[in-house]
């Protein structure tokens, strides 16, 4: 399996957050079709897009305002330089658009092998650019893999989580004092506070931002943050709420239908309930894909969200227990799943 590293930031500026980008020799013929179809599929299924190699027609390349648009559209970062510095830049484009010459380019701007048959960017923002890369041309399948593992193994997390760093200094401060357990991301926090990484992840911790553990109470259909308070909600939200914490990868709302048996499992299991068919007839018209308009399960989502900002406040930590993602695109729960437990008391 390809395994992804941390890369650098140098081409942030160029393509935009959560995009991905293929760095490689584009042959003049169509060998590699099938390979592109395939991993733009893969990153429209996360709710990303393949960015590079462009996709345009002739017209891009005529010396009009809607061609010098078009790229300012299609490549974002142009708006952050001069204009004069933008004029250059599509003056030379409408001269002509080499795609060897700008896979080249890019590679030499990012370092990297330029005689590996290709380089698979994601660019997730600041300290979040990650790459695989391919020695040789793999089967199209390959590509369309690597995107899946990246996203349901969160190999964005586990190496920024690896990057802390753990001394000798830190490991034997750690037995001297009895932390056996410093694999934990606090403990490693604590220890390593003179790491400029962890220094930030510190702030974080001392801020309340930390995460922490959850109980999803069956009974009283609550979320229960300890110390933080408790968010109390409907059993139709409760149980759509759990569908999303059982179903950790997530789904587009498009694909709900899908799990209209999984979530009516969470509604019974909702002990003491006596409108029982009253509550399932309402996740059937949010789960009904006859209907177009998916506002009754939009609306059951948002209550959730707005339940748990109530009370953890509208922050990064409560992002990490309710669900997001792009519109059209995959939506999820983020919280680490060795976090929630489930009470039926």
């Amino acid at each position: 399996m390809m395994e992804f590293q941390k890369a650098s930031d140098r081409l942030n500026f160029f393509f935009s957050q959560h995009t991905w980008v293929l760095l490689v020799d584009m042959p003049s013929d169509d060998s590699l079709d099938k390979h592109l179809q395939v991993l733009r599929t893969a990153c429209k299924h996360w709710g990303s897009k393949l960015e590079f190699p462009f996709q345009f027609n002739s017209t891009a390349f005529e010396n009009t305002h809607e061609a010098h648009e078009y790229w300012l559209q299609k490549i974002p970062g142009l708006r952050l330089l001069h204009s004069r510095k933008q004029e250059i830049i599509i003056s030379d484009l409408f001269e002509g658009y080499d795609p060897a010459r700008a896979n080249q380019l890019l590679r030499r701007k990012m370092k990297l092998d330029e005689n590996a048959w290709a380089h698979l960017i994601y660019f997730g923002g600041p300290r979040r650019t990650f790459i695989c890369t391919f020695p040789q041309m793999p089967e199209p399948q390959a590509l369309r893999n690597a995107v899946v593992s990246f996203h349901e193994n969160h190999v964005a997390e586990s190496i920024l989580e690896s990057e802390i760093v753990q001394s000798p200094e830190t490991l034997a401060f750690a037995e001297k004092h009895g932390l056996s357990n410093i694999t934990k991301s606090n403990t490693q926090i604590l220890l390593n506070g003179n790491n400029s990484e962890s220094a930030v992840r510190l702030n974080q911790v001392m801020s309340g931002e930390s995460l922490i553990p959850i109980r999803l109470n069956y009974v009283h259909c609550t979320i229960d943050f300890q110390e933080l308070g408790e968010v109390h909600m409907s059993p139709v939200c409760f149980a759509i709420h759990c569908l999303y914490i059982d179903v950790a990868k997530g789904f587009r709302n498009k694909e709900r239908g899908g799990f209209l048996e999984k979530v009516e499992i969470n509604y019974r299991r909702i002990t003491e309930m006596a409108d029982t068919e009253d509550g399932l007839r309402a996740i059937r018209n949010c789960f009904n894909m006859s209907d177009p308009d998916d506002k009754p399960f939009r609306d059951a989502v948002y209550k959730i969200k707005k339940e748990i900002i109530k009370t953890l406040g509208n922050n990064n930590l409560a992002k990490q227990y309710y669900v997001t993602g792009q519109n059209g695109g995959i939506k999820r729960i983020s919280i680490p799943r060795q976090l929630v437990h489930y009470v039926n008391e």
